[in-house]
């Protein structure tokens, strides 16, 4: 009973911890590369495109004309992933532009009753899509605290650092930037910041395997050492 108390109470810790610096990167636009981002973001107008129609009973010319809005969007992506950019903002700032592009075509194809509808539609199914993704980031995050060995000093630390970050995550979204890059310098830093939290707390190997099992579809593991995570004896001399 104790065994399933301690990881219960871990779950949101490490859940806000395992998420931080991937939202943090994500929101300051540094995380990934933006030709990845770009092939998901096609990627699930493709998936959720032909679904919502049907449901939005669009007429047929109207389904056309977003076909060929996206197939455009999927073209420009390709040629974009190909182009040699100076620099990660130049790259950065392409991408955007061909996003606001897009989202202009579709303007141009809907009314504005049609546009709320397919928005709306389109939440939903990523509402879902997340909610599943949820669970079962948090099901590998089970799996990975069950094969920790934590002292009560430990865990009381990442709930410190969990309740730092929320609070510092929320002042960062009310914050007011001048610029883009002011903002994504603000996401880095507090995301070196916490990470730096982190790694006082857990061992190379636990933040491997905490990097690891927040990739998408739980990708294996590497080599686990059982009876010494979390235990740091040069912390402890």
């Amino acid at each position: 009973m104790m065994r399933m108390t301690v990881r219960k109470s871990l779950m949101p810790a490490l859940m806000a911890l395992a998420i931080a610096p991937l939202s943090l990167a994500a929101s300051a636009g540094s995380h990934s590369d933006d030709a990845i981002k770009g092939e998901r973001y096609q990627h699930k107008h493709a998936e959720h495109l032909d679904a919502m129609q049907e449901h939005l009973g669009f007429d047929d010319d109207t389904r056309a004309e977003l076909e060929a809005a996206h197939a455009e969007l999927r073209d420009a992506h390709r040629e974009l992933k190909a182009h040699e950019f100076a620099s990660r903002d130049e790259r950065h700032e392409a991408y955007h532009e061909l996003h606001e592009q897009h989202r202009a075509a579709l303007d141009e194809i809907l009314t504005d009753e049609q546009r709320e509808e397919l928005r709306s539609a389109m939440r939903e199914k990523m509402q879902e899509h997340h909610a599943e993704r949820r669970k079962a980031m948090q099901e590998r995050l089970t799996a990975l605290v069950d094969s920790w060995e934590l002292s009560d000093d430990e865990r009381e630390a990442l709930t410190e650092v969990r309740e730092s970050l929320y609070a510092d995550m929320r002042e960062l979204r009310e914050q007011a930037f001048d610029s883009r890059e002011e903002r994504r310098d603000a996401y880095r830093a507090l995301r070196d910041e916490h990470h730096a939290a982190l790694a006082e707390l857990l061992d190379e190997q636990q933040l491997e395997e905490l990097k690891a099992t927040m990739q998408p579809k739980g990708r294996k593991h590497g080599h686990r050492h059982h009876g010494t995570r979390g235990h740091h004896p040069e912390r402890n001399a």
